[in-house]
């Protein structure tokens, strides 16, 4: 079973002197191997130890999320834009509100 990696990363694996294997996606493989790739690089966020181990976590879920996002024809401004609204309707997290229990 493979998954989606860095474009340089098969460079790197052969420099290193090892065997790698690569293919390119089509335009739905590689939609659904970004999201697989966002999963994986927040897991990978959350279980971070560490400022350091962190803020790489963080730096490659952004990265995943900013391919999804030009992938589908979103731009980074748009990102932007909508995380700005989002923050005026319904606000950031700030406070560190934690709701503990909700009834509708």
């Amino acid at each position: 079973m493979g998954k989606l990696i860095r474009d340089r990363v098969p460079d790197i694996v052969r420099e290193l002197g090892h065997h790698i294997e690569v293919r390119e996606l089509a335009a739905d493989e590689y939609a659904a191997a970004l999201r697989d790739k966002l999963l994986e690089e927040a897991r990978e966020a959350h279980d971070a130890a560490g400022r350091a181990a962190l803020l790489e976590e963080l730096a490659d879920l952004v990265e995943v999320a900013l391919a999804l996002a030009r992938h589908e024809g979103i731009t980074e401004a748009e990102i932007l834009n909508q995380r700005a609204a989002k923050n005026r309707s319904h606000g950031a997290f700030d406070d560190r509100l934690f709701s503990t229990s909700y009834r509708s």
